[in-house]
């Protein structure tokens, strides 16, 4: 399991230096993980903080079989509300992951009603349209057998 690393041991250092420290303790957790359960071959260091992970293959259109990467990038995130540097100064919030999360899920969730909604409503139009095709047919054949 996992130990969470106590950044007061770095003494008084900038934020950056928290953040730098971080990424690099996640980066080499997670190429750990990766290596260990996809296995070294599947898995490459392409960048500071970016894994490639060869997730499979697929032949395309040349009769070639190359690998289906996905790249993770670990990023740090602002852990202290500050004002930024530079020309336009504007204050920066700290990162909270339990908002984030609850922020996604609410997302999701409106995507989701979103295209039940548009589905509800398909179906109503497709319903009325053969409704309307019914009435037609009726009619026509009411009209038919009335000559």
């Amino acid at each position: 399991m996992f130990e969470q690393f106590d950044f007061d041991t770095m003494g008084k250092v900038s934020n950056k230096a928290v953040k730098d420290k971080a990424r690099e303790i996640a980066f080499s957790e997670v190429v750990a993980v990766l290596t260990e359960h996809f296995g070294a071959d599947f898995i490459s260091v392409v960048g500071t903080a970016e894994v490639a992970l060869a997730i499979g293959s697929r032949t395309v259109a040349d009769g070639t079989v190359p690998e289906v990467p996905v790249v993770l990038k670990i990023t740090a995130k602002e852990f202290e509300g500050h004002m930024s540097t530079g020309k336009t100064p504007a204050w920066v919030e700290a990162f909270d992951r339990f908002e984030a999360a609850q922020d996604f899920a609410d997302e999701v969730a409106a995507k989701e009603a979103d295209k039940a909604a548009k589905a509800e409503a398909k179906a109503k139009a497709i319903a009325k349209a053969e409704a309307e095709r019914k009435a037609k047919a009726a009619a026509k054949a009411a009209k038919k057998g009335a000559e």
